[in-house]
């Protein structure tokens, strides 16, 4: 479906996977940055991934959101 729709930017809930498993998964699907929380057992685990044209800022984290700032590249907004 990520092949389809092409996004260049993706957020994941209920990963249930640890930070390094979870950036594997994201590397594999196209998304070399991003943010990747882990899970607490098997439950939880957020990831944010996006392409490297895409400028994006970390505000903050926690096992339960991930808070960034988007700049859209044609106009500037945020």
């Amino acid at each position: 479906m990520l092949r389809d729709i092409n996004p260049t930017v993706v957020f994941l809930i209920e990963t249930k996977l640890q930070g390094c498993r979870m950036e594997k998964v994201r590397h594999k699907c196209g998304f070399p940055n991003g943010i990747d929380v882990d899970s607490d057992g098997r439950s939880g685990g957020l990831s944010l991934g996006w392409s490297s044209d895409c400028k994006i800022t970390l505000r903050s984290f926690s096992r339960r959101h991930i808070d960034v700032m988007i700049e859209e590249d044609s106009e500037g907004k945020t």
